[in-house]
């Protein structure tokens, strides 16, 4: 069958669109969920290089009868208990000689984001050794050699937000200081999402996901335009779905189809569409978090706190941005003159959220501080994305006044 004129002209339209966009945007993890985990679990097992290692937050296994039975019948050598924490460049080298010399060839991990980046790093240093040698000069270690990924890998959150299950990302502490190592070969080769491991979440951790999970829809869609338009238009519709998820959650923290959603909804947020035609550096909330990691305050934390801030500067005018968000308020709350005055939209559902939060403590930080080390590590990249270091002493100062 023939291929009509109109046909070719838009194909390279779409073409010339993406040649434009500088587009970056992978999804390397097969994502999976049902009732069947272990039917599930021993599917994906199947294809994979012996032995495996099975790397678990000891937490969720010893409160899980599902995850308990599993690891009775997995032999002792090869079990990597570890608790939830960043792990450290020290951790992750001595870790990745281990699993060399004891020829570890698969993993398996189940736990939050830290447990996940931990075995995540692990294979990539087992690759990659240099990258942990020493603190880099800037906040993101981004190798660009590739590699098929390092270690077949499965990944089994049993909470949600991080999205570090279907990510290529990793935060390692490298002397103190948090930082973003990201690999194309650091993708997870599946995740199985399991309603049932989310039964037990306390709600702030919940609540918290949600959050993480907004802002990474909101924050480059409302800071940078995309050439295409369909990434808007999938960001939208999934923060409409989040915003409607939330709102269950709020009035019901023990909904357990409303967590199970949730879960789905943080990980497709990651894996979707939206991003296209952006900078990593759209995200640039996110390097402002990661400095106050640095100063011991949790990604909720921070996020409970510069959430709200961020997006009152941007409806003032005062922080770029404020276009799309009226676009985005708009589309979220149409018949609404003022998100504000919406129960349901934007702005009601993060000031929802971070009213369940506990918000950061403001002693002892200092905005010019906290400005030049965000600038000295992320600078570069936030003037991709036209935010200057005005912009950032201008939040932190906010963030820090008497008032917030």
């Amino acid at each position: 069958m023939a291929i009509s004129r109109p046909a070719i002209e838009n194909t390279k339209k779409i073409k010339d669109i993406f040649m434009q966009a500088d587009i970056h945007w992978m999804a390397g993890t097969r994502l999976r969920s049902g009732s069947d985990f272990l039917t599930q679990l021993k599917e994906e097992l199947m294809p994979l290089p012996q032995p495996t290692l099975f790397v678990s937050d000891p937490a969720p296994v010893h409160s899980d009868a599902v995850l308990s039975d599993l690891h009775t019948q997995i032999p002792e050598k090869l079990c990597f208990f570890r608790k939830a924490r960043t792990p450290s460049s020290e951790e992750v080298r001595n870790t990745a000689e281990e699993w060399l010399r004891r020829g570890i060839a698969s993993v398996v991990v189940t736990g939050g984001g830290s447990t996940i980046d931990f075995a995540k790093a692990v294979a990539h240093c087992m690759a990659y050794p240099s990258t942990f040698d020493q603190e880099p000069s800037s906040g993101l270690v981004f190798n660009t050699s590739w590699s098929p990924p390092h270690l077949p890998m499965i990944a089994v959150p049993t909470t949600m937000g991080t999205g570090s299950e279907v990510n290529g990302k990793s935060v390692v502490d490298f002397a103190g200081k948090r930082r973003l190592v990201f690999h194309w070969g650091m993708y997870p080769q599946s995740a199985i999402i399991h309603a049932p491991f989310f039964r037990g979440m306390p709600e702030e951790v919940l609540v918290g996901g949600a959050l993480e999970t907004m802002a990474r829809l909101v924050v480059p869609v409302v800071s940078s335009e995309s050439p295409v338009r369909v990434a808007d238009s999938l960001a939208v519709a999934q923060v409409r779905a989040l915003t409607e998820v939330v709102n269950r959650l709020l009035t019901d923290p023990g909904d357990e189809q409303a967590r199970f959603d949730l879960a789905m909804i943080t990980v497709t947020s990651v894996l979707t569409l939206h991003q296209l035609g952006r900078s990593q550096f759209s995200y640039w909330l996110w390097y402002l978090v990661n400095e106050l990691n640095n100063f011991d305050l949790t990604k909720q934390q921070s996020l409970a706190t510069l959430m709200p801030v961020w997006l009152e500067l941007v409806r003032d005018g005062e922080i770029p941005g404020r276009e799309g968000l009226s676009r985005m308020e708009a589309e979220l709350s149409p018949t609404a003159h003022s998100a504000k005055t919406s129960p349901s939209g934007l702005t009601g559902t993060l000031l929802g959220m971070t009213s369940r939060l506990t918000p950061s403590p403001s002693t002892g930080l200092n905005a010019r501080t906290l400005t030049d080390s965000t600038w000295r590590d992320w600078g570069q990249g936030l003037r991709q994305v036209n935010i200057g270091e005005h912009h950032v002493e201008r939040v932190f100062s906010e963030l820090l006044s008497p008032a917030t």
